[in-house]
């Protein structure tokens, strides 16, 4: 003890440094066993513990946990479903417009004035063109009557009396469907599409005057061959007289305004159609 004693003696500055240290020790193992206590054993120093009003933020944060109170998880941004559970189908649709739905109705076709629009050729549109019996027609739709007496006929062509149905004279008024390119029109009466030469027929209701004659003195033949008739008439083949030729010449001795032209065949006064004729 004696050598201790001494030896403090000796080193005294030593002595007081671990003293000091010591203290330092104690007084810092009994700090962190509060600090233990009051954090709930974690072995941490709790900030709050320290400051006043402490224990009123801890027991707020206790009853908040034990609510539950935690905050919502929000789903990231571009993950969101595209269609909430609870929309139904149609709603989850866009509406249409009230454009879109105009313009995909069917559009309504515009009557043409005068009440008929088209013509009873398979519903051709007036101005249209159509074929039948090989023959080109143009759809009207118009009322005509006959200039002069004229042959309707089942077919557009003279080469049968039998294709003749009826008659009509001036007056009688019936339904025009189709004007053709080769002189003929197509015609309806009492229900039935019918031909008649278009020349015959007039739509203001004009009868035909007897034609008028321009005096020649040619002679002429026919371009291949053509009928020579008794009546400037191409409705029958009843008042066909002869076939002329082509290199068959006979004399001319007038040229009517409607086309025809008149004959002297072998003494006989006949008619032919102009345009098939020629000087040469």
């Amino acid at each position: 003890m004696r050598g201790i004693g001494r030896w403090m003696s000796d080193h005294g500055e030593v002595v007081g440094i671990l003293v000091f240290l010591l203290v330092v020790i104690v007084i810092g193992g009994a700090s962190y066993g509060i600090s233990y206590a009051a954090g709930g054993g974690s072995g941490k120093k709790s900030p709050s513990a320290s400051l006043p009003g402490a224990e009123t933020l801890a027991a707020g944060n206790s009853a908040e946990s034990q609510n539950g109170s935690q905050p919502e998880s929000t789903p990231a941004k571009g993950n969101e479903p595209s269609v909430k559970p609870w929309e139904s189908e149609s709603e989850s649709q866009p509406a249409q417009s009230e454009e879109s739905k105009e313009s995909s109705a069917p559009a309504a076709t515009e009557p043409v004035p005068g009440g008929n629009s088209t013509a009873a050729a398979g519903g051709e549109d007036q101005g249209d063109t159509f074929t039948e019996h090989g023959v080109h027609f143009q759809a009207v739709d118009e009322q005509v009557t006959a200039k002069i007496e004229t042959n309707l006929r089942l077919v557009p062509s003279t080469e049968k009396d039998e294709d003749v149905v009826t008659k009509i004279y001036n007056g009688d008024w019936i339904r025009r469907t189709g004007i053709g390119h080769n002189g003929w029109s197509r015609v309806e009466y009492e229900g039935q599409v019918l031909y008649a030469v278009t020349s015959y027929l007039s739509t203001d209701g004009s009868s035909s005057s007897a034609p008028t004659y321009q005096e020649a003195s040619d002679n002429v033949t026919a371009k291949d061959e053509v009928y020579l008739r008794s009546a400037p008439d191409s409705s029958s083949d009843e008042n066909v007289v002869a076939i002329l030729k082509q290199g068959e010449f006979v004399a001319r001795t007038g040229i009517s305004s409607n086309g025809w032209s008149r004959l002297n065949y072998n003494g006989t006064e006949v008619y032919a159609v102009t345009s098939l004729l020629t000087t040469e």
